[in-house]
Protein backbone atom coordinates (compact mmCIF):
# COMPACT_ATOMS: atom_id res chain seq x y z
CA UNK A 1 0.00 0.00 0.00
CA UNK A 2 2.73 2.47 0.83
CA UNK A 3 4.27 2.04 -2.64
CA UNK A 4 0.98 3.33 -4.05
CA UNK A 5 1.32 6.44 -1.92
CA UNK A 6 4.74 7.12 -3.41
CA UNK A 7 3.48 6.73 -6.99
CA UNK A 8 0.47 9.01 -6.54
CA UNK A 9 0.62 12.69 -5.88
CA UNK A 10 -1.39 13.41 -2.79
CA UNK A 11 -1.82 16.60 -0.92
CA UNK A 12 -0.12 16.62 2.48
CA UNK A 13 -3.54 16.55 4.13
CA UNK A 14 -4.72 13.57 2.06
CA UNK A 15 -1.46 11.72 2.76
CA UNK A 16 -1.82 12.40 6.50
CA UNK A 17 -5.43 11.17 6.49
CA UNK A 18 -4.51 8.03 4.56
CA UNK A 19 -1.68 7.19 6.95
CA UNK A 20 -3.93 7.88 9.94
CA UNK A 21 -6.61 5.50 8.65
CA UNK A 22 -4.00 2.84 7.91
CA UNK A 23 -2.55 3.18 11.43
CA UNK A 24 -5.98 2.91 13.05
CA UNK A 25 -6.80 -0.16 10.95
CA UNK A 26 -3.52 -1.80 11.99
CA UNK A 27 -4.22 -1.07 15.66
CA UNK A 28 -7.73 -2.50 15.38
CA UNK A 29 -6.37 -5.59 13.67
CA UNK A 30 -3.76 -6.17 16.37
CA UNK A 31 -6.38 -5.61 19.09
CA UNK A 32 -8.59 -8.23 17.46
CA UNK A 33 -5.69 -10.70 17.27
CA UNK A 34 -4.93 -10.11 20.96
CA UNK A 35 -8.55 -10.80 21.91
CA UNK A 36 -8.53 -13.95 19.79
CA UNK A 37 -5.25 -15.18 21.30
CA UNK A 38 -6.59 -14.65 24.82
CA UNK A 39 -9.74 -16.54 23.87
CA UNK A 40 -7.67 -19.39 22.39
CA UNK A 41 -5.45 -19.60 25.47
CA UNK A 42 -8.51 -19.63 27.73
CA UNK A 43 -10.09 -22.38 25.62
CA UNK A 44 -6.93 -24.49 25.58
CA UNK A 45 -6.41 -24.07 29.31
CA UNK A 46 -3.62 -26.33 30.55
CA UNK A 47 -3.49 -28.39 27.34
CA UNK A 48 -0.60 -26.35 25.90
CA UNK A 49 1.91 -23.88 27.26
CA UNK A 50 1.48 -20.15 26.81
CA UNK A 51 4.31 -19.99 24.26
CA UNK A 52 2.92 -22.93 22.28
CA UNK A 53 -0.54 -21.34 22.27
CA UNK A 54 0.89 -18.14 20.77
CA UNK A 55 2.83 -20.18 18.23
CA UNK A 56 -0.27 -22.18 17.24
CA UNK A 57 -2.31 -19.01 16.77
CA UNK A 58 0.40 -17.30 14.71
CA UNK A 59 0.72 -20.33 12.46
CA UNK A 60 -3.04 -20.74 12.05
CA UNK A 61 -3.53 -17.09 11.15
CA UNK A 62 -0.39 -16.83 9.02
CA UNK A 63 0.85 -13.80 10.92
CA UNK A 64 4.03 -12.26 9.62
CA UNK A 65 6.82 -12.01 12.18
CA UNK A 66 6.44 -8.29 12.91
CA UNK A 67 2.69 -8.54 13.53
CA UNK A 68 3.08 -11.76 15.55
CA UNK A 69 5.62 -10.00 17.76
CA UNK A 70 3.28 -7.04 18.31
CA UNK A 71 0.42 -9.37 19.20
CA UNK A 72 2.58 -11.43 21.57
CA UNK A 73 3.86 -8.29 23.30
CA UNK A 74 0.35 -6.95 23.82
CA UNK A 75 -0.89 -10.30 25.11
CA UNK A 76 1.96 -10.41 27.61
CA UNK A 77 1.34 -6.80 28.65
CA UNK A 78 -2.36 -7.57 29.07
CA UNK A 79 -1.61 -10.57 31.24
CA UNK A 80 0.69 -8.45 33.40
CA UNK A 81 -2.20 -6.06 34.15
CA UNK A 82 -5.29 -8.29 34.23
CA UNK A 83 -7.69 -5.44 35.02
CA UNK A 84 -6.80 -3.78 31.72
CA UNK A 85 -6.43 -6.92 29.61
CA UNK A 86 -8.55 -6.88 26.48
CA UNK A 87 -11.35 -9.42 26.45
CA UNK A 88 -12.83 -11.01 23.37
CA UNK A 89 -16.21 -9.65 22.31
CA UNK A 90 -19.20 -11.76 23.32
CA UNK A 91 -21.16 -11.28 20.12
CA UNK A 92 -20.67 -10.01 16.59
CA UNK A 93 -22.71 -6.91 17.43
CA UNK A 94 -20.31 -5.94 20.16
CA UNK A 95 -17.39 -6.29 17.76
CA UNK A 96 -19.05 -3.92 15.30
CA UNK A 97 -19.68 -1.38 18.05
CA UNK A 98 -16.13 -1.63 19.32
CA UNK A 99 -14.64 -0.69 15.94
CA UNK A 100 -17.32 1.60 14.57
CA UNK A 101 -15.07 4.70 14.62
CA UNK A 102 -11.81 3.12 13.48
CA UNK A 103 -11.87 4.78 10.07
CA UNK A 104 -13.12 8.18 11.16
CA UNK A 105 -10.53 10.89 11.52
CA UNK A 106 -12.12 12.63 14.49
CA UNK A 107 -12.88 9.51 16.55
CA UNK A 108 -11.83 9.32 20.14
CA UNK A 109 -10.27 6.10 21.38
Amino acid sequence: MFNWIRRRRLSPLARKRLLLVAARAEEALIETHVANVLDLLKTLGDEVSFDRGLEIYSEMMGLEEARATSVANRVLAGLEQPAEAPTPPRAAGERRQRFRHVFRENSRR
